[in-house]
């Protein structure tokens, strides 16, 4: 199994508004992109400072299914038209679940 994590931090000024689109867009990325094995996506807790703003957690069977996912012209589309304008940065980081 395959995780990929990504961590977003928003630019300053943020609505909830802009928050609530990037979860609902993220849930119709779910419904849209076949290979996706598992997919949690959700705003920090804020329990401890200094975290990112929001996470998601994707799980792939293949690192064929990743990059299909990656490449897929909705996440595309998603990242360029949802995320990228109101995101400050992003740091992502792929592993092998060997459990």
């Amino acid at each position: 199994m395959i995780k990929h994590l990504v961590l977003l931090k928003w630019k300053s000024g943020v609505s909830s508004k802009e928050i609530d689109r990037v979860t609902s867009g993220f849930q119709d990325l779910k419904d849209q992109i076949k290979g996706i094995a598992s997919y949690s996506f959700g705003e920090d807790a804020s329990i401890y400072r200094g975290n990112a703003d929001y996470a998601l957690i994707a799980e792939f069977l293949s690192e064929a299914d990743l990059k299909a996912y990656v490449e897929h012209p909705k996440h595309q589309e998603f990242m360029r038209e949802v995320t990228g304008p109101i995101m400050e940065s992003f740091q992502s980081i792929q592993f092998i679940d060997r459990e």
